[in-house]
């Protein structure tokens, strides 16, 4: 299996290292910070922080997707896969979407998505005619 080098930058001290949970897996989770728990209402979409940012290496994008667990319970990513290119240098933020019809808590540190790296290959768009 391919490695590559990403940077990682804790924007707050309790912000958490993205963490493969198997050897096999392909995404690793990333966890929130909150100062205090939040509610996402049923059909709310809103934005949520981690406190970190990466530096993703030239050639190369990761995705924000969706935790099984989490989208079986009705949490999801809005805008999955979210795509995160090599020259973002902000925090990394999950737009998450409640899709259910009651409120959901979301709490402090809480995995709720996965980070995927994938190579990018880029398009020559040549006009016909």
């Amino acid at each position: 299996m391919e490695k590559i080098e990403v940077q990682f930058k804790k924007l707050l001290n309790y912000a958490k290292l993205p963490e493969y949970e198997t050897k096999g897996a392909v995404g690793c989770d990333i966890g929130l910070v909150l100062g205090d728990e939040e509610v996402l209402y049923p059909h709310e979409v809103k934005s949520f922080p981690t406190g970190f940012a990466i530096k993703i290496p030239d050639g190369f994008e990761a995705q924000i997707r969706n935790r099984a667990g989490m989208a079986r319970k009705g949490l999801v990513v809005a805008n999955s896969p979210a795509t995160i290119d090599s020259d973002h240098i902000g925090e990394v933020q999950v737009l998450l979407l409640n899709v259910t019809n009651k409120p959901m808590r979301i709490i402090p540190g809480q995995k709720v998505a996965q980070l995927v790296f994938s190579p990018v290959v880029k398009a020559e768009f040549k006009v016909e005619g």
